[in-house]
């Protein structure tokens, strides 16, 4: 009798090792290696497990695969957008790939899939000697996480837990609960369209409703800029960070502008920048004609007050929909990479994100701002060439720039970025100091940290900052 209970333990032990690490087990063994944000443990597993014995086995296995698939391009992806709509968008969005990059996400996907295969088939043969996959097993397995993450105070119980075990990461993922709240939100925007739903949308600040908050016609600057900088933000060292901007601080030691700079949070990647920046609310693209959106939008009240608002990128005017989003909030005058082209303008960037030269583009913005000098423009500019993958750089410039900073352990990733940066504030601030060149105030902020793959990389940069730099005429 005793060794029949030590083996009935053994059984269930060896079950319960086996529902718990096989579906996490190639996400563990990812994540040193690339960021992303998932727990240790995804809920929906366990309800799948308790469907086996009800649905047909094959259906079963494609039902586990495809949903392994979502979970795992969903943890590397939510820390970049707000909800799964954004992250499918800009999937579709993303232009042409090369062949070799097709063979080698072909290649890692099918990898995925026959590696995934095999240990649900692994599973299913134990679960044939000790059936374990059915609810009356896992219910104490499904009960015991979900109150171990009350408990922890994160994952799909947050707002109601109360936060004892103060572990950093989730215990417990639900990633099917945001692709739920996301057709939720979604389906009472189109039933509302004008949009009482106010209360999805979250406050974070706006340092351009600050830096550009209305004044006086006598002291109000005719022109105005803002530009939202690809993928910059804060190195926790700052005499690299000191050195990236350092065109732009001697502009003002030479006393052409007067400089202010700091910091401010951010969330997501561009398109949640843009819109903190131009409202000072995080909000879904589906918000964007809500009442509230259209009462804090800078671009309406710079109309209110009598200026003419030109938005500007390299990309196509289909990603992320700008085409439609711009005028919604505000955009009087759009120019995007198919209008540059017919200005023969050059193209610049990583064959998967290439578009107009941001060099290209601070021309033509001072040659435009040179056109009416009288005239009250306000100006924004989404810059494209610092955007993730880099088309890389090794030239001299380059190569004296990165040599002491490859001594301290930098990556060439962080210091290709750090660098392309310093040349665009370079090449800006070249512009600005020539004989002429017309006086703007400029303002210059980050949309987001650098979203690398890699934590080492990641660990260099400050998680919830990016900065900004104001630029004030010196009159």
């Amino acid at each position: 009798m005793l060794e029949i209970q030590k083996k009935n333990v053994w059984q269930w032990l060896i079950a319960a090792l086996l529902i718990l690490v096989i579906p996490n087990l190639i996400c563990w063994v990812v994540q040193p290696f690339v960021f992303i944000r998932r727990g240790y443990f995804v809920w929906e597993y366990l309800l799948l497990a308790c469907l086996y014995p009800y649905i047909n086995r094959k259906i079963f296995i494609l039902f586990w695969v495809l949903f392994a698939i979502y979970d795992i391009g969903y943890a590397a992806s939510s820390l970049y957008f707000m909800d799964v709509f954004e992250i499918f968008h800009a999937l579709v969005k993303i232009p042409a790939m090369s062949v070799g990059d097709m063979l080698k996400w072909s290649g890692v996907l099918v990898l995925f899939v026959a590696l995934t295969i095999m240990l649900v088939i692994a599973m299913e043969r134990y679960n044939r000697y000790y059936p374990f996959l059915r609810f009356k097993f896992l219910w104490p397995f499904m009960f015991g996480l979900l109150l171990a993450d009350f408990l922890n105070g994160q994952g799909p119980l947050s707002k109601w837990s109360i936060g004892l075990l103060h572990i950093k990461q989730n215990i417990v993922s639900a990633p099917s609960w945001p692709l739920m709240k996301s057709v939720q939100y979604a389906l009472a925007n189109n039933n509302d369209n004008n949009s009482k739903n106010d209360s999805k949308v979250e406050y974070l600040g706006s340092v351009a409703q600050r830096v550009f908050a209305p004044k006086p016609d006598s002291a109000a600057d005719k022109k105005q800029i803002l530009i939202l900088v690809e993928s910059l933000g804060v190195v926790k060292d700052s005499v690299l960070q000191h050195e990236i901007l350092s065109p732009l601080y001697q502009l003002a030691t030479d006393s052409l502008y007067l400089l202010r700079e700091g910091y401010t949070q951010h969330r997501y990647l561009t398109q949640a920048g843009e819109f903190r920046e131009i409202t000072g609310y995080l909000f879904h693209s589906y918000q964007a004609q809500t009442r509230l959106v259209q009462e804090k939008s800078i671009f309406v009240k710079k109309q209110h007050e009598g200026y003419y608002v030109v938005g500007l990128h390299g990309f196509q005017s289909g990603f992320y929909n700008r085409k439609k989003l711009w005028p919604a909030l505000g955009i009087q005058e759009a120019m995007f990479m198919e209008d540059f082209v017919k200005l023969s303008m050059p193209l610049c960037g990583n064959i998967n994100f290439q578009g107009i030269c941001d060099t290209a583009l601070s021309t033509w913005l001072i040659n435009r701002l040179k056109s009416d000098p009288a005239r009250k423009e306000f100006y924004y500019w989404v810059t494209l060439s610092t955007h993730l993958p880099l088309f890389e750089i090794h030239d001299d410039g380059y190569n004296g720039f990165a040599e002491k900073w490859k001594k301290k352990g930098y990556t060439e990733h962080v210091l290709q970025m750090a660098y392309q940066h310093q040349q665009y504030f370079r090449d800006l601030a070249g512009k600005l100091r020539q004989p002429g060149a017309p006086k703007a105030h400029i303002l210059l902020v980050g949309d987001h940290t650098p979203p690398f793959l890699d934590p080492d990389d990641r660990a260099l940069y400050d998680e919830l900052h990016v900065p900004y730099i104001d630029l004030a005429p010196n009159r």
